[in-house]
Formats: C-alpha cells, structure tokens, sequence
C-alpha cells in the first residue's frame, strides 16, 4: 500500500474501476441528462500525481468524452491540478468529500460526497452543482465495481 493509500484509507477502497450511470437531475428532480460512466482511479507510483482519476463517459446518442485528473497531496488534503480547482478530503471512516470549481467556469461549484463500504466493494456518490452559488443540478451516479 502506497504513502497515499495509507494516508486515504477510504479513497484507497474506492480506488480501482466502476461502471455505472450518472444521472443529472435539476432542483425539482426533473430529468436533465443521463449517460454511462465508467471510472478508474488509483495512486500512481512513478511519481506523476498523487492520485488520478479517469472518467470515459458515453452517451446513447453516440457521443463520448475522455477525462483524465490528477490531484497532489498539500495541506492535509488531494488538490486538484488543472482543469479543476479545489480538493477532495476524507470526513469519516466512509466518507470522501469533494469541493471544487472548474479553471474555465469558476462561477460553477461542486460538492460531491462519496460513500465507500467498508468491504470496498459498493459505493454511493451525489453532486450538488452551484452556480454562482445557487443549486441548478443534482447527480447522482449509480455504479459497481468492475474489477
């Protein structure tokens, strides 16, 4: 177990890849958008980030997107790099929390708590997305471990 791992017990088990589906809801719990996701993530050891997470999200439509995130360690917490802004930070023995803007769209927020189990093997996420700081979407993201 990596220096991460140990230091994010609760990230470590989440760590690894899940496929699932991420639905977008507004306030009043209306349908937005929902498409396929799958997600790995680990701690790398060849020193490029202290944590990264890709995301390969498709769509029935056909479309698709890729995204790569790498986070380092300061302050106590994961800070993201690049095209975010913000950190993640576990609060309990199953809780992972997330708090973030985007580089390109700081007047958009997110919060978004993650549930890991204790056995590693299931977990739940919810996001509230803020703009300019008032609630304008909810996801949530239904997923199982594929690994």
């Amino acid at each position: 177990m990596t220096d991460m791992a140990q230091r994010f017990p609760v990230l470590a088990r989440g760590c690894g890849r899940w496929t699932g589906t991420y639905t977008h809801l507004d306030p009043a719990g209306g349908l937005i958008d929902e498409h396929a996701v799958d997600t790995d993530s680990d701690f790398p050891t060849d020193g490029a980030a202290d944590f990264c997470l890709r995301i390969h999200n498709r769509w029935r439509d056909g479309r698709e997107t890729r995204i790569e995130l790498l986070a380092d360690y300061r302050n106590d917490r994961l800070e993201w790099r690049d095209r975010l802004v913000g950190w993640m930070s576990e609060i309990d023995e199953q809780t992972v929390y997330l708090n973030f803007t985007y580089a390109n769209d700081p007047a958009i927020r997110v919060c978004e708590m993650i549930q890991v189990s204790p056995d590693g093997q299931s977990r739940a996420r919810t996001w509230h997305w803020f703009r300019d700081e008032r609630l304008f979407k909810v996801t949530l993201a239904r997923e199982r471990r594929a690994d």
